[in-house]
């Protein structure tokens, strides 16, 4: 993907400017998890509007077709196909990855998709504190869905990755700052943190896996690219409307709607910093892209937590994941120029 760029200039639906240049995705796949709604959906529609083929990976069948048909409704002529997906359960991502090996060849990975965490003042009053949620094959709900699922999946997939020189696009969130644990510790589903703290500690963990991988890419030779990105704050009441995606009911309160604008984006927006990791010009493998704010704005190279860096953190993640899954990523580990 980093050779043929047509200079092509692409916005999201109801963004009122421009930002990066983007290829010209014409003949190319891409698959993008979580693609149904929010910011996945947004991003899916964007690449879409590239002249991609967008696979939208998902597990709610009524939701992907929803999306499918507002995506073609968008973007007339646009080729959207789906793929069942489950995240939470490893046989499930095993089935994905082996049927899109199984087809034509993949130009793009966006690993957006995953369950959320949400802070105990935003949960309705009487639902506070941890949950025990664990996913199809008994891993913490939030580190098994978001982390390992896509570890999975991605392992996998990468050699389609390497024969195209395509991208793989990792979507982190600024909540890994606030991760309790180490980048290499595997949580259990009763280990007393909060939902958000489970969540945060899973997008540290997907972070830590894209600094790897882009330095296992590089000392490849850099046939791909692994490229992160985080999406800053994001809202659906500040969102475009899709008819049976997403709407944009304001926030009733006029003095919250003014307040929460400063911080909050619409998920439109919010997905620019993905899609430019996916298609831009300029992204190059070991990028982290976000908000020019860090919440919002047009989006920018940008620095991960730097607790993902950690080279000796990050290896007990990927043993731990190998052996959770049975899968080990097709890549020796990066030595110590790749680090």
């Amino acid at each position: 993907m980093s050779n043929r760029f047509s200079r092509l200039t692409t916005r999201c639906p109801a963004v009122g400017h421009a930002h990066h240049a983007m290829e010209d995705l014409a003949g190319r796949t891409a698959v993008v998890t979580g693609a149904a709604s929010g910011i996945g959906y947004f991003a899916a529609e964007g690449l879409a509007r590239l002249g991609a083929h967008v696979v939208i990976a998902g597990r709610n069948p009524s939701r992907a077709q929803a999306a499918q048909r507002s995506i073609r409704a968008q973007v007339p002529g646009a080729r959207v196909t789906l793929q069942p997906l489950d995240l939470a359960d490893l046989s499930s991502v095993r089935s994905a990855a082996e049927h899109l090996t199984g087809s034509e060849s993949l130009d793009l990975l966006v690993a957006n998709a995953g369950a959320i965490g949400y802070p105990d003042y935003m949960r309705p009053k009487g639902d506070r504190g941890p949950h025990t949620l664990t996913t199809a094959d008994g891993h913490e709900l939030f580190w098994g869905t978001n982390f390992l699922g896509h570890y999975l999946l991605i392992a996998v997939l990468l050699p389609m990755l390497l024969r195209s020189s395509g991208r793989c696009v990792v979507v982190g969130s600024l909540g890994d700052r606030g991760a309790p644990h180490p980048a290499d510790a595997v949580p259990t589903p009763d280990g007393g943190s909060t939902d958000f703290a489970k969540y945060c500690q899973s997008k540290l963990a997907l972070s830590a896996f894209t600094l790897d991988l882009a330095r296992r890419l590089a000392s490849d030779g850099g046939r791909a690219a692994a490229i992160g990105a985080h999406p800053g704050t994001a809202g659906d009441a500040y969102s475009a409307s899709r008819p049976g995606v997403a709407t944009n009911q304001e926030d009733p309160d006029a003095v919250t709607r003014v307040l929460s604008r400063l911080i909050v984006q619409g998920k439109h927006d919010a997905a620019l910093p993905v899609l430019t990791a996916a298609a831009c010009a300029e992204a190059r493998n070991g990028d982290y892209w976000g908000p020019r704010l860090l919440v919002k704005g047009a989006p920018v190279r940008s620095r991960p937590n730097s607790a993902a860096g950690d080279p000796v953190r990050v290896a007990g993640l990927i043993d731990a994941a190998a052996g959770l899954t049975g899968v080990r990523l097709p890549l020796p580990a990066a030595g110590p120029a790749g680090q």
